[in-house]
């Protein structure tokens, strides 16, 4: 039984020697492991979908395919990038006479809303959780971690200096940052002395085991998303730093970090009482 499952998970014959090539190219450019992984999936994903050879599929193809998946924009964005680079290096290598991505339109970006993490949803969440939750909450909302940083952390990526603590984060792309930590909660990395959340076998835990953990304890409604935007909301609410924010995120452009940061309250509320009609 096991076998049929791992089975039903590889892309059909006709795509398999195309797609460990292209993942093979993607690995010489640099990218990292977790975009490679994410790619293999899609791509092996689309594969069993459209259901012919790489060779047969048409421009109408993929793009029927993609208009009748009920996908969040981030996820249509993530398929189109990844058929878009399949089909572009199956052309580019000879392999193919044509591009059929090319008829695949942009994803139109959406605008969605910070919702920062209240407190009085973590102070619950962390009395409801155990030592390794509470641990991964506070990542998460203090260091304003990924769930995929979160499962890497690392006893030696933390770096004394004169200020106080620090964590050296690895996000997307291998990219590296460094994030100011409170001496507690660098006490408790060091403390581990390796990993700080040991996978079962070897190495760390999937960013998988994170989000499940974190989804226990934080209330309906309040994913593990949410305790990085309660991380940026309240830094950008102590420094008025719209930069220094993107950074410690580790996000590329500030255009991104506004979708992180909520108008602080208080800021909201000034003129509350001018609109105010008298009951």
């Amino acid at each position: 039984m096991p076998a049929v499952s791992v089975h039903k998970k590889l892309p059909p014959a006709q795509w398999r020697d195309e797609i460990t090539l292209w993942l093979e190219s993607l690995t010489a450019a640099g990218l990292s492991q977790d975009t490679i992984n994410t790619r293999r999936c899609k791509i092996g994903h689309a594969a069993r979908c459209l259901d012919k050879s790489p060779y047969d599929v048409t421009s109408e193809d993929l793009v029927h395919w993609t208009a009748s998946q009920s996908w969040k924009a981030e996820t249509r964005k993530g398929y189109r990038n990844t058929l878009a680079g399949f089909f572009r290096w199956l052309h580019t290598t000879g392999r193919r006479a044509d591009d059929p991505a090319v008829a695949l339109p942009k994803v139109r970006k959406t605008r969605p809303h910070p919702r920062p993490c209240p407190d009085v949803h973590i102070r619950a969440a962390m009395s409801a959780a155990t030592d390794t939750e509470r641990l991964m909450l506070r990542l998460g909302a203090e260091a304003g971690l990924r769930l995929s940083e979160i499962a890497a952390v690392h006893s030696r990526d933390v770096l004394e200096g004169d200020a106080g603590p620090s964590l050296i984060v690895r996000g997307k792309g291998d990219k590296q940052r460094i994030v100011p930590i409170s001496d507690d909660l660098a006490r408790r990395i060091q403390a581990a002395c390796g990993w700080l959340f040991p996978g079962r076998w070897s190495g760390h835990v999937e960013k998988s085991y994170v989000s499940r953990h974190l989804n226990r304890v934080l209330p309906d409604g309040w994913g593990p998303h949410s305790l990085r935007h309660r991380y940026a909301t309240r830094v950008y609410e102590s420094t008025h730093d719209l930069l220094l924010v993107s950074k410690l995120l580790g996000h590329s452009s500030v255009e991104t970090t506004q979708i992180y940061v909520a108008m602080p309250d208080s800021r909201l509320r000034v003129g509350l009482d001018a609109v105010t009609l008298a009951g």
